[in-house]
């Protein structure tokens, strides 16, 4: 990757000693969006075959890396709302005031987090592929593994060590897990990742996401089925909604319940896509979060 279109690395130490570790795509210059990355993922995520795009439309991508993936240092004990407060220690550090949100899969929690914590500085929350808070019932999607069910009815913790050794194996060799997935994906996602610009960028991420182990994954998904910490709906942004129609990772149903919770949503329902839309829509999602 040459240096002019990154990623860009950085390290912060935070007020309780933790190190949050993170990378910038694009135009330093340019208007700022937060990446609340997948999940297995890292600051590695972006969303686009070629990064020079970025600068090209004057986006500032900003993504940390969550506790426990990447470069930064394990939470113990987390929780989705304790994501915004890393959040603003890294922008006010970057001297980032007024930003938007995107969020792909697993990371539409703590985008939607941040947008309830910080009112008056998210402006907008884009939200790729996402499932809702299980405070309402789930359709719960037919090749869910059944450790993941029973995880939604333990406590954190207990949900961890449960869901750690089913995630253990990707640890192995997580840069085949984008071959993995074109077996497991509908046509249109194993189009897009059979892009080798695209394989290689979701190899990337992946591996660097999975650098500490099993342990942040685990307790991500963890997390995600139990009930954020926040009511949704009050959320008061503009928020929008992209997912396709034959997501087989996060069905569709999920998305339209998502999108049914949240007040001033916009939904973009695309049929016969799936789980990486966005690497054929990204100057459409991009457009939409300007400001």
């Amino acid at each position: 990757m040459d240096a002019a279109n990154g990623p860009r690395e950085g390290r912060l130490e935070l007020h309780d000693g933790r190190t949050l570790a993170y990378a910038e795509w694009g135009d330093p210059d340019g208007w700022p969006v937060l990446g609340c990355h997948g999940s297995p993922s890292s600051r590695l995520e972006h969303h686009v075959d070629d990064p020079a795009a970025y600068r090209r439309w004057g986006v500032r991508l900003i993504v940390p890396d969550r506790p426990g993936f990447g470069r930064s240092d394990p939470q113990p004990g987390r929780r989705v709302t304790d994501w915004p407060a890393d959040v603003v220690a890294l922008l006010d550090t970057l001297g980032v005031d007024r930003f938007a949100v995107l969020s792909l899969s697993g990371g539409a929690a703590y985008a939607l987090a941040c947008a309830h914590a910080l009112p008056d500085r998210v402006r907008a929350v884009g939200v790729l592929g996402g499932a809702p808070p299980p405070d309402v019932p789930w359709p719960w999607p037919g090749w869910l593994p059944g450790p993941l069910r029973a995880a939604a009815h333990r406590p954190s913790p207990a949900a961890t060590a449960l869901l750690r050794p089913v995630f253990a194996p990707l640890t192995v060799r997580p840069a085949l897990l984008p071959r993995y997935l074109q077996v497991r994906l509908n046509p249109a996602d194993r189009r897009v990742i059979g892009r080798p610009a695209v394989r290689r960028a979701l190899a990337a991420t992946f591996t660097e996401g999975m650098r500490q182990g099993s342990g942040a994954l685990a307790e991500d998904r963890a997390l995600l089925f139990r009930p954020w910490g926040f009511p949704v709906g009050e959320v008061r942004q503009p928020v929008h909604v992209w997912h396709g129609t034959q997501d087989w990772q996060v069905p569709v149903g999920l998305g339209r319940v998502l999108a049914a919770m949240l007040p001033h949503c916009s939904a973009h329902w695309y049929a016969g896509e799936g789980h990486f839309l966005v690497f054929d829509h990204a100057r459409e999602v991009y457009g939409a979060l300007a400001p």
